[in-house]
């Protein structure tokens, strides 16, 4: 229920993603270490080297590319602004955090960002999903909220598994950049 505002005393829904937990880097490189002739440890070494230098580029005042995910760059934190631009020195920089700008596409007026699969299928609140032999998602009797399922999760679009990447249900796939409904825009 609402307490505040236009809609208080209402009751309202809305969606919103699940993570089916976290990959650690191990994780993904045992999975890339199955489609190429590496080894999870070789994949490993890469991967630390490239955060390696990806860390000490940033420290050299560069911004860097992440291989197709986005650019990775320094951003300040001011306690104030001055109006003397000889006050505006390092002494106003509170601390300094990782910024991170997606790589996107343009599609009709609409960014689409790389990093969103082409489709994200929805479920309904409470139901756990499953995936068959074909690929396809459907839920299941009962479920959990959606966090702590305990099988796979689904993959999500399906056209690589040969599935519809559809749900089950009457709620349709979120394409993104689709002309008709289901469209997510900026």
């Amino acid at each position: 229920m609402i307490p505040v505002g236009e809609r208080k005393g209402e009751t309202v829904y809305t969606v919103s993603p699940v993570s089916y937990g976290l990959l650690t880097t191990d994780e993904v490189a045992k999975q890339i270490s199955t489609e190429c002739t590496a080894t999870p440890a070789d994949v490993k070494a890469v991967l630390d080297r490239y955060a390696y230098y990806v860390k000490e580029n940033i420290k050299k005042g560069y911004d860097v590319e992440l291989l197709g995910f986005g650019t990775l760059t320094i951003r300040f934190i001011v306690s104030h602004s001055v109006d003397d631009a000889k006050l505006a020195t390092s002494k106003i920089v509170s601390s300094l955090m990782p910024a991170f700008r997606p790589s996107y596409t343009m599609h009709n007026g609409t960014r689409i960002y790389n990093l969103i699969p082409d489709k994200v299928s929805l479920v309904k609140y409470g139901e756990d999903i499953s995936t068959d032999e074909a690929g396809t998602t459907t839920p299941s009797e009962g479920g959990s909220t959606g966090g702590g399922n305990e099988e796979e999760p689904p993959v999500l679009g399906g056209e690589d598994e040969g599935g519809s990447g559809g749900t089950g249900t009457d709620e349709p796939d979120i394409t993104v950049g689709e002309e008709e409904g289901g469209e997510i825009g900026e």
